[in-house]
């Protein structure tokens, strides 16, 4: 999450509480709720015992009191694959069996109305606006065949890298952000892409570029 955006108290001038109060009063009253349906389980279950009782039995044990089953040992989970030697560098690390591809990256063009990513920064508002955003967030994969090798990723984006989106820095004068060019390319930083994506014979996945199901929603 960005750090602008971490503190949540600093948008919040309301006298609400915070999201993290309100989500500890939902756990301990789910865990209360929890506990009184167990305890009216417990009663109703306890009272059929208790007329059991009334049936003849050779046993001598006592229906009613409960029997110890001895200590609950779990399972040892087992991960899939052999631990990876933590590192420093700049780049991604997986373990052995495993391959990583650069899917879908921030400034890649899905639509026509724009221009491929450029380095340098250079690329105007038009060009975010038919090109994948910026910092990838949730993301879920919609598959269109059974096999599920061809598909639409929709990503949101969550917030901005400025430095990166303007490398040569914003335009101010006199306090005032003067062109509207550079305000757009942020908001079409944010939002949503939707792009269409396919498996390919050699295992990587492949960006259908220009798909008319490809889509962006902005605020704008």
């Amino acid at each position: 999450m960005s750090k602008d955006t971490f503190d949540p108290t600093r948008f919040n001038k309301s006298s609400n509480p915070d999201f993290d109060k309100v989500l500890k009063g939902y756990v301990n009253r789910r865990g209360v709720l929890k506990g009184g349906m167990g305890l009216g389980a417990m009663t109703a279950f306890g009272a059929m015992g208790l007329a059991g009782c009334n049936t003849s039995s050779d046993s001598d044990s006592d229906p009613t009191t409960p029997v110890d089953p001895g200590p609950i040992v779990p399972e040892k989970a087992k991960l899939g694959f052999n631990s990876i030697v933590g590192s420093l560098t700049d780049a991604c690390t997986v373990a052995d069996g495993y391959t990583v591809q650069v899917l879908a990256p921030w400034g890649q063009k899905i639509s026509a109305g724009g221009s491929e990513w450029k380095a340098d920064g250079t690329n105007n508002a038009i060009d975010q606006l038919n090109s994948m955003g910026m910092h990838h967030d949730g993301m879920h994969f919609f598959p269109l065949n059974e096999a599920g090798t061809d598909g639409l990723l929709c990503v949101n984006h969550e917030y901005l890298d400025i430095d990166a989106l303007h490398p040569n820095g914003v335009t101010v004068v006199d306090g005032k952000r003067t062109v509207a060019d550079e305000g757009r390319k942020e908001i079409y930083g944010h939002g949503v892409a939707v792009v269409r994506i396919q498996l390919q014979g050699n295992g990587s996945w492949q960006v259908i570029e220009n798909d008319p199901l490809n889509r962006r929603y902005t605020g704008a």
